[in-house]
């Protein structure tokens, strides 16, 4: 492999395939041009990017793929999604933005999907399925199938830090994945020779010790010449293939692009290569059909596109009510639950810190649910680590490292990798070691694990499982933030925030039998591990032997009182809690309330709490501007405004990176005297 292929005919070509790849051809070209010239006349709305001249890749590779195969496609999906098997009336009424679309409207010309014909909503960020195809092929091949997962990229991906974590993590656990350059030359309006100095991008697979090949892209046969012997490779077991397909796009990049950066020459060069043209040339020169059946095979492709034409033009737009509907952004939509009250207690065997009840939990999950898997850096390793913090230790040995899986140190590739899985069937517990190290992923977070469920129009879900440590303990500004807060930012997403060992327990299952994403923020001071960290607080408390979950979205009363209310989390909870009990000897009563969930967050539970006490003071690690806080500040002032009897204190860390020496450290953290100070101020006033 990895030489340029000059094609010939298949020795065992019918005239009906041969009909059958050139009219799957034609119609992809059809709907392109059909579609733009639509758009042009205002009818479709947002914008289009096509693919006219790279037909030959899409039909050639998509024409030897199984139903039960997946492919994940670009910003450019039209002609992929049709050669899988799209209907051509809900691909033009999904670009229509139409509710008979294949996504309801929701997805649009560059998010075309349909998960029963195994087409996963495409990705509009440059690279973005090459993180997520292993995750895919690791669920294919633990079922046990030999199904296959194509991925599509351009030339430009070749350069995104995605291609490099992506291949190399499908190389590092042989999955059956067809890696597929569409080498078109450019990046947008970008000559690729300009910014790559090796554009070969076929030969790049040598790196990774995985099969590579080049082929002429405007040939069909060549195409799926170069597929067959890639397929034979990743169905046998013997791991991915990096394929690199050398075509042309006819057209610009989107509307605007008046393709200036081209010469008349080049233009000319490949039009001579039009894949559909030679094709049909040669299926008349090699005498497989004749020129009635040609033409025959192209006008069938045409009346397919009048008519998909005709039912998108006609097709009913979507009830504007359904785009806030829960159900389509979640697969358990937030409820309403009553707030938990203080924590109970029970024999003394039973009281565990934070880090045993995690352990625990993940334990009898493993146990109970043959499909959860573990996945991160150093999570399995005999001997090894455990994870950062140990919370795994027994785990690979009690359930193999099949399941626990240690994954190179790619943060990309593993959430990827965990998307994928649970989109293809698994549920996932990726593991980054770090919350600081969530940045390194979060194009697959906030673009992919929260948005796939919402443009597959409901038909997918993503039961995954991040554990985020977060926390200052000494470890500098990369390693010490508390962002929590960014996620809550995002629908799609879950966000839970354990403080105490019984949460641990029944809110980490709960997250790990659920179908949406769940970030999981832990304090690292408050595991209670037995390497005990400076300023480690003692969290034990009573935890039931059994698995059991409480409800997603339930805030919990930690203390119950009169006279304000102290929202916190983590290390500032504990605080909180001292303060209430030496103020409860002056005769105040502080109701204590961790939110818990901060997305689905218990709004009916703190704006009752809020409207009985009358005051709040707000109290978290991370930073005050844009903290969890200011949206709760904001949100109860709008609602309570009349019944607040003092103005909303904020207690946070400073805006600052954390620092590493203590001293300095303890100058950014928010101290138990502010919060104490805050406390004092809001029952200093009483406006009623």
């Amino acid at each position: 492999m990895g030489q340029l292929l000059t094609a010939s005919p298949d020795a065992g070509l019918s005239t009906g395939d041969g009909l059958h790849l050139l009219e799957e051809m034609v119609l992809i070209r059809q709907f392109e041009q059909t579609a733009y010239l639509r758009y042009l006349q205002g009818e479709i709305p947002g914008t289009l990017h096509q693919s006219q001249g790279q037909e030959a890749v899409a039909v050639g590779v998509c024409s030897l793929l199984r139903r039960e195969d997946w492919i994940t496609s670009t910003h450019r999906p039209h002609g992929h999604a049709l050669a899988k098997g799209l209907d051509p009336g809900a691909a033009m009424a999904e670009i229509y933005g139409r509710a008979t679309g294949c996504l309801g409207g929701r997805g649009g010309s560059m998010h075309l999907g349909d998960p029963e014909l195994g087409i996963l909503p495409s990705i509009a960020i440059v690279g973005g399925g090459i993180t997520i195809a292993p995750g895919l092929a690791h669920a294919l091949k633990r079922k046990g199938t030999d199904n296959v997962v194509v991925c599509f990229f351009g030339d430009g991906a070749a350069n995104e830090g995605a291609f490099h974590e992506g291949v190399n993590y499908a190389a590092a656990f042989d999955l059956p994945v067809v890696f597929v350059c569409e080498n078109n030359m450019y990046g947008a309006s970008t000559p690729f020779h300009e910014t790559t100095r090796n554009t070969n991008v076929a030969s790049r697979g040598q790196a990774y010790g995985i099969p590579f090949e080049q082929a002429d892209g405007m040939d069909v046969l060549a195409v799926r010449s170069a597929t067959e012997r890639a397929l034979e490779v990743a169905r046998s077991g013997q791991g991915p293939v990096l394929l690199e397909f050398l075509t042309y796009r006819y057209v610009g990049h989107s509307r605007g692009d008046a393709r200036g950066y081209r010469t008349k020459e080049e233009e000319a060069l490949w039009g001579a290569k039009d894949p559909i043209k030679a094709f049909g040339a040669r299926l008349v020169e090699e005498g497989i059909a004749d020129e009635d059946q040609v033409k025959e095979a192209a006008s069938r492709a045409k009346k397919r596109i009048a008519a998909a034409l005709k039912h998108a033009q006609q097709a009913p737009w979507p009830d504007p009510a359904e785009a806030l509907a829960p159900r389509i952004v979640y697969g358990n939509p937030p409820q309403e639950a009553e707030a938990a009250g203080p924590l109970g207690e029970g024999p003394d065997e039973r009281t565990i810190s934070i880090a045993e009840s995690i352990r625990e939990a993940l334990f009898g999950e493993l146990a109970s649910d043959p499909s959860l898997v573990l996945l991160g850096e150093d999570v399995g390793v005999p001997g090894g680590f455990g994870g950062a913090f140990g919370i795994y230790q027994g785990l690979a040995e009690e359930y193999g490292r099949d399941r626990v899986i240690d994954t190179p140190i790619s943060e990309k590739a593993i959430i990827g990798a965990a998307i994928g899985a649970a989109v293809g069937g698994l549920r996932t517990l990726p593991d980054l070691q770090y919350a600081d190290f969530v940045f390194e992923a979060m194009d697959e977070l906030v673009n992919e694990a929260a948005k796939q469920r919402y443009m597959s129009n409901g038909k997918l879900t993503i039961p995954m499982v991040l554990r985020c440590p977060v926390g200052a303990s000494q470890r500098g500004a990369q390693h010490s933030q508390c962002p929590e807060s960014f996620f809550m930012h995002v629908p799609g997403l879950k966000v839970l925030c354990i403080s105490d060992p019984y949460t641990a327990k029944g809110a980490l299952t709960a997250a790990l039998r659920d179908p949406d994403p769940v970030l999981v923020f832990e304090h690292k001071l408050l595991y209670g591990a037995k390497r005990k960290e400076a300023g480690s607080i003692d969290t034990k408390a009573f935890v039931p032997q059994e698995n059991f979950t409480l409800p997603i979205g339930q805030a919990r009363i930690r203390r119950r009182g009169r006279d304000a209310t102290v929202l916190a989390t983590f290390t500032e909870l504990y605080a909180a809690l001292e303060i209430a009990e030496r103020l409860s000897a002056e005769g105040i009563e502080l109701e204590v309330v961790d939110p818990v969930w901060l997305s689905p967050f218990d709004w009916k539970t703190v704006t009752e709490s809020v409207r009985r006490t009358g005051r709040l003071v707000i109290a978290h690690e991370a930073h005050l501007t844009g903290g969890w806080g200011a949206e709760v500040s904001a949100r109860i002032g709008q609602e309570l405004f009349g019944h607040l009897k003092a103005p909303i204190q904020r207690i946070a860390s400073r805006d600052i990176p954390m620092p590493f020496s203590p001293p300095l450290e303890e100058s950014v953290l928010p101290q138990p005297s502010q919060i104490e100070a805050a406390i004092r101020n809001v029952l200093s006033h009483d406006r009623h």
